[in-house]
């Protein structure tokens, strides 16, 4: 593994893109001062995880930005990219490459092979490879004249971190810190349980009550829940119940409906029919009784005329006699004496009366004769129909027999008063007496004969009467019979539809009454379900979910009452004491249970710290042996009169111990570190590092100007180590030592452009290859 390419784009001075290409070996970088040397080591480190602005000879992370006068970049990237074919780093990848990214707004991004990572995930990566922060993989000046300084127990710190003990001793200061933490916590605990306990005591013999109260609680609380499943199961059932009533009834009465619809359609259809027929046999009813009333009438007629034709024929005798006697007396020659007989005058006087009788008797027929025509004529007017025409013939020449002009009447009325007037006897008068009393006779004669007629006729009009009544009666009875048997239909059609409604009027009953027990029923759910939410705080579906009904209602209800009766008795207790007691009782236990796992974790720590310890020292002792005998090793070629060792002395600040070098350069002077020269101070650091350095090597080390305190001679035995410990590693030195640079397989040139941005040149020099960058 080593570096393959430094990639640089808007860091520090390097404002175009870069990049330098490593090869394993000596890369020699140099340049003159401020021309951005040192700028490749802060990259370095910058990218492997530097965060301190101040190591970055900085004041802020924004000042490893580029910009000059004339621009100001808004980002610095930096990529390092490593050989890893021998896949010393642990990801499957021949090359790996480190980006950092950093914005002038603030904010840094880290990418392993171009994929965002945290900062972490590259340490972490890097660590276990030789290359990590703190590991002295880059070196400066400054550190290489300042570790021969150093105070024995740093001395050993530099060695902790190269060869990997600093990382245990981490992990044995973070026990360390964990088992004082441990000791406080247990203390704590000890105390809690010490104050819990007080508490717990006192607490558990009202708990024991408060226990069976809650138990008895809780069993009260399932068997009315059971009871109430229960109920909800009953009345559910008889919802059920009514709802199947409900739907019987509402598919019945749907059924009925349909039923007295096609019922009212057909007595709607028969009844026309029915009142057309009841209408027929009431008009043949009412013909019947006019018919009756007429008959009857016309019995009357007869009777009425039976007895005027005797006062007719009265009448008609009357002047009859009254004729014969004037005639007599005409033909007397005596009249003078006729007229003063007694006899005469009586005659006369019974002539006149009886003249009255027949102008009364004549009025009376008159009149009889006007009702007569009257009547008949309102017989005629009737629409008897059928058979019955014959009656009206009957009654038409009835009525032509009555029939009288008003001229035949006044005739007689001037025939009758002009009689009146005669006051004499005179023979004139007698004679036209005699004329007008022949027309008086021959006038009721002529009524008499109509009489006589109209007796006739009435006669046969009563035999037709008969007739017609006897067929009109059969006509009668057989629609009577019709009409009977229509209304036998009509009824049964009123006793369906009464039978139909009954049942419908009981089933509209029964749908009510169904859904006022559903609503009944509703109401009931909801109760107990408003009351078992609110004792007990369950909805119903979790309680049906949940919950069974009991086996034995009766039983079930017996044993809640038992409980209520017990549970006055513990009127005074707190309910809440045993989850008081429970969660005292639980913290107790996990305070217990937390001093035992923190006693346990206490021995496991301590235990740890130990096998530490004894990891550490035991690791350290073969380590310290084997760099103790390079650094004598090195020491030797870079100060070949000279003797070193490295020594452990006991530390003064700490329970650890520290690293004393001893150093004889071989000039037979003895003196102290301090009191070497600088490029001597150097020389030893150096061999103190490369001693270290060959004990756990990393795949690259980068040098900055460690050479420039060296005179020649110093420097060329620093240049021998340098090779002799290059090999098989990859060493980057920055130097303004033309030695150093004769040492190098490739070298690079660093120039300042007056734009202030750092160019490369490169020159290979096995391959005479020159690049410029």
């Amino acid at each position: 593994m080593f570096l393959k390419n430094i990639f640089l784009r808007g860091f520090k001075s390097f404002g175009s893109k870069s990049d330098l290409n490593f090869e394993p070996g000596i890369s020699i970088i140099v340049g003159p001062n401020g021309s951005g040397k040192s700028n490749i080591v802060d990259a370095i480190s910058w990218v492997l995880g530097e965060q301190s602005p101040k190591s970055l000879r900085s004041t802020s992370m924004g000042d490893v930005i580029f910009k000059n006068k004339n621009e100001e970049f808004a980002i610095a990237e930096v990529s390092l990219i490593f050989d890893n074919t021998d896949r010393i780093i642990p990801i499957e990848f021949a090359e790996v490459k480190f980006t950092r990214r950093v914005y002038i707004k603030g904010g840094s991004e880290y990418f392993i092979n171009s994929s965002p990572c945290r900062l972490a995930d590259i340490q972490d990566i890097i660590a276990e490879s030789g290359i990590g922060k703190g590991l002295y993989t880059i070196i400066n000046q400054g550190q290489v004249n300042n570790i021969i300084l150093y105070k024995p127990a740093d001395r050993k710190h530099v060695i902790d971190e190269i060869i990997g003990v600093s990382r245990h001793k981490i992990r044995r200061d973070k026990s360390k810190e964990k088992l004082d933490l441990v000791e406080s916590d247990i203390n704590r605990v000890k105390d809690l349980l010490h104050e819990v306990k007080r508490t717990l005591d006192p607490l558990s013999v009202e708990a024991q009550k408060s226990k069976i109260f809650f138990n008895l609680s809780q069993e009260i609380k399932n068997l009315e829940i059971s009871l109430f499943i229960s109920n909800i199961n009953k009345l559910n059932k008889k919802w059920d119940e009514e709802e199947s009533n409900f739907g019987k009834n509402s598919l019945e009465l749907d059924e009925i409906d349909k039923k007295i619809n096609i019922i009212n359609a057909q007595k709607k259809e028969f009844e026309s029919l029915f009142y057309q027929e009841k209408e027929s046999f009431n008009k043949l009813e009412d013909k019947y009784n006019i018919f009756n009333i007429l008959e009857n009438k016309s019995a009357n007629l007869k009777s009425m005329a039976l007895s005027q034709k005797t006062s007719v024929e009265t009448v008609i005798n009357m002047i009859n006699f009254s004729i014969s006697d004037i005639s007599n007396a005409f033909n007397n020659k005596n009249i003078a004496e006729e007229k003063n007989s007694k006899k005469h005058i009586a005659e006369r006087t019974e002539t006149a009366s009886a003249i009255g009788k027949i102008e009364k008797l004549i009025e009376m027929i008159t009149e009889f004769f006007k009702k007569m025509y009257k009547a008949v004529d309102e017989v005629t007017a009737k629409e008897l129909g059928g058979y019955e025409k014959m009656f009206v013939r009957e009654l038409n020449s009835i009525k032509d027999i009555f029939y009288l002009t008003d001229k035949d009447l006044d005739e007689f009325k001037k025939n009758m008063q002009e009689d009146r007037k005669i006051n004499d006897d005179s023979k004139a008068n007698i004679e036209n007496r005699l004329k007008r009393l022949k027309y008086i006779m021959e006038y009721a004669q002529k009524n008499m004969d109509n009489i006589n007629l109209f007796l006739i006729k009435t006669t046969s009009l009563m035999a037709a009467s008969k007739k017609l009544d006897n067929e009109i009666n059969i006509k009668l009875d057989r629609k009577k019979e019709k009409m009977d048997f229509s209304q036998l239909k009509m009824n049964r059609y009123y006793d369906e539809l009464n039978k139909l409604n009954s049942r419908k009027h009981f089933l509209e009953n029964e749908i009510y009454r169904s859904n006022l027990k559903k609503e009944q029923i509703k109401e009931k759910v909801k109760d107990l379900s408003i009351k078992i939410f609110d004792e007990y705080s369950m909805p119903v579906d979790y309680i049906i979910k949940n919950f069974k009904q009991p086996e034995d209602v009766e039983k079930c209800e017996a044993r809640v009452r038992e409980i209520k009766a017990e549970l006055t008795k513990y009127k005074n207790i707190n309910p809440n004491a045993h989850i008081e007691y429970e969660k005292i009782k639980e913290r107790f236990d996990f305070l217990d249970k937390q001093k035992n796992d923190l006693s346990e974790s206490k021995k496991n720590l301590e235990k740890l710290i130990i096998e530490l310890n004894q990891k550490i020292k035991k690791y350290f002792n073969d380590k310290f042996d084997e760099i103790n005998e390079n650094f004598k090793y090195y020491f030797k070629i870079l100060f070949p009169l000279g003797e070193g060792e490295l020594i452990l002395t006991e530390s003064d600040e700490s329970d650890d111990f520290g690293i004393d070098i001893k150093a004889d350069i071989g000039n037979s002077k003895s003196i102290s570190l301090q009191l070497l020269s600088g490029g001597e101070k150097a020389l030893v650091s150096v061999a103190y590092l490369f001693a270290i350095f060959s004990v756990n090597p990393s795949p690259f080390y980068i040098f900055d100007e460690i050479d420039a305190a060296l005179d020649d001679a110093n420097l060329n035995r620093f240049l021998s180590l340098v090779k002799i410990f290059a090999q098989g590693k990859q060493i980057i030195m920055i130097t303004h030592q033309k030695k150093t640079m004769e040492a190098a397989d490739i070298i690079y040139g660093f120039t300042m452009q007056s734009n202030g941005i750092t160019k490369i040149v490169s020159e290979k020099i096995r391959d005479n290859y020159v690049q410029a960058g």
